[in-house]
């Protein structure tokens, strides 16, 4: 005679099934339906794996207490017989678990997925680390099939080399050349974060780590739509890259995974360690690199690149490598200053700050910056007198090539820069002669320019784009 009751998998998926079959294995559902009658509902909100799991359960109690457990089912059966207190079966996957060790790559993946499904019900759970950490100490095996697993002879098993060269400090070795990445896109992000907190606290390589956060970041922020998982993503990816050493990864590596993310309306917290990551590489930068588009209308975000100096001259080391750090930051900003000089939109506040962020010994010739002045000023014909000397000002004369003072003093009769010679400590330096202007120098003038520097020529401007003419 049968004993229907209904059971409801978390209000999604309706089962009727023998009441008498279910209780003979499960002690929850027999302490449920011992005074209920035919036809009677149990109703589980929070049931693990959903409908998915509940099936499998149900199978295994109609199949007089047997059921094949694979990688593929182990989660489900193990966190089902958990919730429905179904003794033998909970000590069937954990005999199976015993031989985790044995796992193939497609068997740790295939694990994953469950896990994917299960995180809100599995991450506090000893099994689900366990997991975890025996494929993550696997790393450091050559093969990662033991011989003495059955499994080992699985054609897709996943192995590894490791070397005597590990870095010290780095408990397992750094030959993970042959993580399958994009087996791993699927995991969502926190069960993502998990998964990178763990290989941290077995102290894998963080060069290694890095990798892995990199690809993923990439894969996430491509394949899913909304501005809000897309910030998310970043934001606990970023929190992961502050939690290792920052010369574990490269700038360029970090701009392909994040840059994108700087148009993205994350926290601020977020937002400012991803500035100091990328400030503190800012002399790897390319122009192109700095190229990130404004707000409001704006061609470029040039409160951005103010952040970003700022956060480099944070770094400020004692040792001379610094100094020349900096002069590459003051080249690249002499090429971001010829890019946006010819926004209209930019401020002539914005445009100061950028001359005048760096410390002086960042430039050494002020041919670059000179020309930068003169673009602005061209399309910004309606600035003040007292803006225009502003921004005169912040050129040293002494560092402009005498070409090039020549060439701006003659070219048709301008006077842009008188008002500056006027001003400056070096005025009298340019004699002004009739029919062509001539430059006289004293002999205790220092070199405008290194003799093997290049000479910024403004006749050859072309390979620099321009926002307009």
């Amino acid at each position: 005679m049968f004993c229907n009751i209904q059971v409801d998998v978390n209000g999604e998926h309706l089962f009727i099934v023998d009441k008498n079959i279910l209780a003979n294995y499960s002690s929850r559902v027999s302490k449920l339906v011992g005074k209920v009658t035919n036809n009677a509902k149990l109703v589980f909100n929070d049931f693990p794996g959903a409908a998915e799991c509940f099936e499998l359960i149900t199978r295994f109690c109609y199949n007089n207490g047997t059921i094949e457990v694979t990688p593929s089912n182990i989660f489900l059966l193990h966190s089902g017989s958990s919730f429905l207190e179904i003794t033998t079966l909970i000590k069937q996957t954990e005999l199976y678990l015993e031989g985790i060790h044995c796992w193939t790559w497609s068997d740790f993946v295939n694990g994953l997925k469950q896990c994917h499904i299960l995180y809100p019900f599995m991450k506090n759970s000893s099994v689900f680390q366990n997991m975890l950490n025996t494929l993550l100490r696997n790393l450091t095996i050559s093969s990662y099939e033991s011989s003495s697993c059955p499994s080992s002879s699985n054609g897709s098993s996943f192995r590894f080399s490791t070397s005597d060269s590990s870095p010290k400090g780095s408990r397992f070795g750094t030959g993970v050349d042959y993580w399958k990445f994009d087996d791993l896109s699927f995991l969502n992000i926190d069960l993502f974060e998990h998964l990178i907190k763990s290989m941290i606290s077995l102290h894998i390589d963080h060069t290694r780590i890095c990798s892995l956060i990199f690809h993923y970041q990439k894969s996430k922020f491509f394949s899913i739509y909304s501005p809000v998982q897309k910030c998310k993503v970043s934001e606990t990816n970023i929190n992961l890259l502050s939690l290792l050493s920052g010369s574990a990864f490269s700038c360029r590596a970090l701009l392909e995974a994040f840059g994108m993310s700087l148009i993205l309306n994350m926290r601020a917290i977020e937002r400012s360690k991803l500035e100091h990551f990328l400030g503190s590489r800012l002399d790897e930068f390319t122009i192109n690199d700095l190229l990130v588009r404004g707000k409001n209308m704006a061609a470029f975000d040039v409160n951005l690149i103010l952040r970003l100096i700022k956060n480099f001259l944070l770094e400020k080391r004692t040792n001379g490598s610094f100094v020349h750090r900096v002069k590459k930051v003051g080249f690249l900003m002499d090429l971001f200053m010829l890019e946006v000089a010819a926004d209209p939109l930019l401020k002539c506040s914005k445009f100061y700050a950028l001359a005048m962020t760096l410390p002086d010994f960042a430039r050494e010739s002020h041919d670059r910056l000179c020309h930068a002045i003169e673009i602005y000023l061209e399309v910004h014909g309606d600035l003040t007198e007292e803006q225009s000397a502003k921004l005169w000002s912040v050129l040293d004369l002494n560092k402009l090539s005498m070409v090039w003072t020549r060439l701006n003093l003659t070219r048709n009769g301008n006077t842009r820069l008188l008002p500056f010679v006027k001003q400056n400590r070096f005025k009298g330096r340019i004699n002004r002669v009739h029919g062509k202007q001539r430059s006289k120098v004293p002999q205790d003038t220092p070199k405008f320019m290194p003799k093997n520097s290049r000479t910024f020529d403004p006749c050859n401007a072309k390979s620099l784009p321009r926002l307009c003419r």
